[in-house]
């Protein structure tokens, strides 16, 4: 799929209201200051927030084990992009390098998130993705900071 990638940066994991309660959702920004927000599950939420805050737990989560496992292979994650949104789900590759051998991994938006944060690695969006997804600061009035809820 052509078409123009921006690159994103996470302005933050928040909880929206929705019926029946709280939803979380991390929000991504351009250098347009346009945001888009991706509805994630909780632990996906704290597992960006942690790496967000530079947090290490005591033992691994998911994404931290994924993270060893690369740098065990002497692999890395060139970066990730989100790629497509089809009836409200977003999709992600993930850019590997492996052995100086470049592959793409299908894998959520969410997890990609939480494991190129842990990387350094760089979010990209597709161009028609944002554009598609991007809401109003108005439409965000009611977000909360996930902190709010587990400090």
């Amino acid at each position: 799929m052509n078409g123009i990638t921006l690159q994103v940066t996470i302005k933050g994991v928040y909880l929206i209201e929705k019926a029946p309660g709280p939803v979380p959702i991390v929000l991504l920004e351009d250098d347009a200051k346009r945001i888009m927000p991706i509805y994630i599950g909780i632990s996906e939420a704290l597992s960006i927030n942690s790496a967000l805050n530079h947090e290490i737990p005591p033992r691994p989560m998911t994404h931290d084990l994924f993270v060893s496992l690369l740098s065990h292979l002497h692999s890395t994650i060139d970066d990730i992009l989100i790629d497509e949104l089809n009836e409200g789900v977003y999709y992600a590759r993930m850019s590997v390098c492996m052995d100086g051998k470049h592959f793409e991994l299908d894998a959520r938006p969410s997890d990609s998130i939480a494991i190129a944060l842990r990387c350094g690695a760089p979010i990209h969006i597709r161009e028609s993705v944002i554009s598609e997804a991007v809401v109003t600061k108005e439409e965000l009035k009611n977000v909360v900071p996930l902190e709010s809820y587990i400090s």
